[in-house]
């Protein structure tokens, strides 16, 4: 029997569990629940926990779009938020080698729910 790594069980487990989230009424979309395996996978170990190693923490992303800006002061829009993602912003690094266009409009549309 194959067995697999301890991070590839966890991102199997929040995607079962995610995907049961949406199905018992928790209402994310496809392309949502793509986002936010994306979010667990590469933005949620910095935005989500508190990294001691870090001098400057970065933002929680949680209700990013309630407020007009974002934490950096530009405006809080789809745009901004995917300039941001591809390119990167002071200490967060550039996933334009990372994510596919597809996978940042997933990412975009995630952060819309995520509260």
């Amino acid at each position: 029997m194959r067995r697999c790594s301890g991070g590839a069980c966890l991102l199997c487990a929040a995607s079962v569990l995610l995907a049961a989230c949406s199905q018992m009424g928790f209402g994310l979309s496809g392309a949502e629940l793509h986002g936010a395996q994306l979010f667990d996978l590469h933005c949620a170990d910095c935005h989500d926990e508190t990294n001691p190693d870090l001098k400057k923490q970065p933002p929680k992303l949680k209700g990013l779009f309630r407020s007009k800006l974002l934490p950096s002061g530009s405006p809080a829009t789809d745009q901004q938020v995917r300039k941001t993602i591809i390119e990167g912003f002071g200490t967060m690094p550039a996933f334009d080698q990372r994510l596919r266009d597809q996978d940042v409009d997933d990412l975009v549309k995630y952060l819309h729910v995520l509260k």
